[in-house]
């Protein structure tokens, strides 16, 4: 089985691409979701967290008809419904990735009285018990990037 890095992702908008893309593997073959991803990439704005959050049922409407999408209108859902979510921490903690930091920093103080990243990851959209471990076992690690078997399918 061949393997893959993920990288941690260093600002919001690779945050929300990152878990749009195991959104959209879940319950599908990794490797058509895997090609089909720069034109899915693009159908979203390259996941802009700021072009997403606002989006209504036309935009839904015009990413679910564009080219190479995988056209499946609660994964799409999701992804607006999540990007809405990165928005609302950004405001109140000033990035996704500075709100992680700080859960990382409360849970290794006190791992016993604060949730883990697993448990806080499951408030996105689609989000299921094995994936929200898998992004804790990334965000948790000590470099940049995991290295991980690729998949056939996956199931939340």
């Amino acid at each position: 089985m061949a393997t893959e890095k993920i990288f941690k992702p260093g600002n919001d908008d690779k945050f929300l691409e990152q878990i749009s893309f195991i959104r959209f593997v879940s319950g599908f073959s990794y490797g058509v979701v895997k090609a089909r991803w720069p034109k899915i990439r693009k159908s979203f704005h390259n996941f802009s967290v700021d072009k997403l959050a606002g989006a209504g049922s036309t935009e839904a409407a015009r990413i679910a008809g564009s080219e190479g999408m995988i056209r499946n209108r609660i994964k799409i859902r999701d992804t607006l419904q999540n990007a809405r979510i990165c928005s609302e921490i950004a405001k109140e903690h000033g990035s996704v990735i500075k709100w992680i930091a700080g859960l990382k920093k409360r849970y290794r103080k006190d791992p016993l009285l604060e949730p883990s990243l697993a448990e806080v990851f499951r408030r996105f959209h689609g989000i299921g018990e094995t994936t929200s471990g898998w992004l804790e076992a990334l965000h948790m690690a000590k470099g940049n990037c995991l290295t991980y078997k690729v998949p056939g399918r996956i199931r939340k």
